[in-house]
């Protein structure tokens, strides 16, 4: 049984999500490098307001991403996709970019599941990169690094969410 005081989740949820993506931003600021990109957001998340997911295990998180990762690449590589227009930057989604984006998605839920690493979030990263925005090796590099921070930084915040929840439920019953 997992509980959380509401007026706990207000103030966690604020402050350690905040925390989160400022100490990535942070981060990324002072080495000159993309390090925060939009999946983190819904990382961040997951690790305050959701600990006891499994999606929220440093490994579903690590892994999760690197498939997503991976997969969006794996896509570009198939169809060649490298120079078409950026979909967000431009709002045009060409008919290659569509199928790396089904491409792409399909594997990485594909190989989630196999690997029990389901992570919503790792989704967004494959469409970062399926979709144009994030699809160069120093943006790899950075979601690599990006993750690996956020994962570090939010696991102690997670434990901390999980104490919480597991004394929360022995009030309730109390």
């Amino acid at each position: 049984m997992h509980a959380l005081n509401r007026r706990d989740d207000l103030l966690w949820a604020t402050l350690g999500e905040a925390g989160l993506i400022f100490a990535i931003t942070a981060i990324a600021l002072a080495v000159r490098e993309p390090l925060v990109f939009a999946s983190l957001g819904p990382t961040a998340y997951e690790l305050v307001e959701q600990p006891y997911q499994r999606s929220a295990r440093t490994y579903n998180i690590i892994v999760g991403h690197m498939i997503g990762l991976g997969c969006g690449f794996l896509g570009m590589f198939l169809l060649n996709c490298w120079t078409e227009p950026n979909a967000l930057s431009t709002g045009i989604v060409t008919d290659r970019r569509l199928w790396v984006i089904v491409i792409a998605v399909t594997a990485t839920t594909f190989l989630t599941l196999i690997a029990r690493a389901g992570q919503p979030a790792a989704l967004a990263t494959t469409l970062l990169v399926s979709l144009g925005s994030m699809q160069k090796g120093r943006d790899a590099l950075a979601i690599v690094i990006g993750v690996l921070i956020i994962a570090a930084i939010g696991e102690p915040l997670r434990r901390i969410r999980l104490k919480q929840a597991e004394s929360g439920a022995v009030d309730q019953i109390l």
